[in-house]
């Protein structure tokens, strides 16, 4: 008995294993493994290893959930879940398309505008009015108002600047390839080349 392997339709059958494998199945895989990767960063709130420098709401103690939430999270979380992949032929485009994203991630001076003058009077003026007073009218020295007050003093002196003036908006990186991600995505393709390896070896020859 002899047995004669199709060494053209093995070898073939081969590299189509390996495009398959390199131009499908590694983009989404990644990508996916990325996109979480992303997000698990603001549940530890920092990026390779280096905390966020926590924002003024927190560093005040702003009254409610403004000074609860973590650094760059909120009620709806729309940063942190607009982070997507976009799996393409042997490559995956991470992304996030939330306007602001890439001033928190790579930091910017931003200049103060009038209708940015506009809001922070907004802010101050509702951060007033949300003082209670005492039946004899003056204001309670209750937590929420020591908060509130603070609040207040920080809008106002946002409020105050000159148009033209500058913020300096510190950077605060979720995204980009640390050394935990580019181990994972190496730790990803060794595995799946060592298992389409395995599979090849103990295949039957057709």
């Amino acid at each position: 008995m002899s047995v004669k392997p199709n060494l053209n339709r093995e070898i073939g059958s081969v590299v189509s294993q390996i495009t398959r494998l390199a131009d499908r199945v590694l983009p989404v895989k990644v990508g996916r493994m990325a996109v979480n990767h992303v997000k698990d960063n603001f549940r530890k709130g920092g990026y390779d290893g280096q905390s966020w420098k926590e924002p003024y709401r927190r560093r005040l103690s702003f009254s409610g959930a403004q000074g609860s939430y973590g650094t760059l999270l909120s009620g709806t979380n729309h940063l942190r879940d607009s982070t997507d992949m976009d799996p393409q032929r042997g490559r995956v485009r991470i992304f996030n398309d939330v306007q602001y994203a890439a001033v928190h991630n790579d930091g910017a001076t931003i200049t103060v505008t009038a209708k940015m003058k506009k809001y922070f009077w907004y802010r101050h003026i509702q951060a007033r009015g949300a003082l209670r007073k005492l039946k004899s009218g003056k204001l309670s020295r209750s937590r929420r108002n020591q908060s509130m007050s603070r609040e207040a003093s920080f809008w106002l002196a946002m409020a105050v600047k000159p148009v033209g003036s500058k913020i300096n908006m510190p950077k605060r990186r979720f995204m980009g390839i640390d050394k935990e991600l580019k181990t994972k995505i190496n730790q990803t393709i060794n595995k799946e080349l060592e298992d389409l390896i395995h599979g090849i070896y103990t295949r039957k020859p057709r």
